[in-house]
């Protein structure tokens, strides 16, 4: 089984970054896989985009993000395709690819990150062992609801 572990001594090189999650799997183990956060994340407002620092030692494979809706619908969106070696800063774009109007005005639809999935390519070579590194996952969100900047507008002569 692919093993899972945080580590305070391999992060990215960002600022601030204290630990990473870390994924290692093992040679003749490389098959698709899921991996889920205990409670999934909530993000409230508009998301219009995430980004997940990645680590890749060059499997040839991809990774996603799991992501419930407000219905409670999963959808994978596309982080990266793994064939690099090194840190890489992911950007996941939000703002079109999912629908984030709330059902009832002010009745807050909440998007909430459920965990990511690994699939490796088929041409990986059986002796190869892969490994990931996860760091701090940022989500970039504005309000929902906006208010006017010129009120005027909305009166009728």
């Amino acid at each position: 089984m692919p093993e899972l572990t945080l580590s305070q001594n391999f992060t990215a090189p960002v600022p601030g970054s204290k630990q990473a999650l870390v994924i290692r799997i093992p040679k003749k183990v490389n098959f698709p896989f899921g991996f889920y956060f205990p409670e999934p994340i909530l993000l409230k407002g508009f998301v219009k985009e995430i980004r997940i620092p990645v680590y890749s030692s060059q499997s040839i494979g991809n990774l996603t993000l799991i992501v419930q809706n407000q219905d409670y619908e999963t959808k994978q969106f596309a982080v990266t395709s793994l064939n690099y070696r090194g840190w890489k800063n992911c950007t996941v774009p939000f703002g079109r690819a999912l629908d984030q109007n709330d059902r009832i005005f002010l009745q807050g639809s909440d998007i909430r990150l459920v965990g990511f999935f690994y699939l490796p390519n088929e041409n990986n070579a059986s002796n190869q062992e892969v490994l990931l590194a996860i760091d701090d996952i940022t989500a970039i969100v504005r309000d929902k609801y906006r208010t006017l900047r010129e009120k005027e507008i909305l009166l009728e002569d």
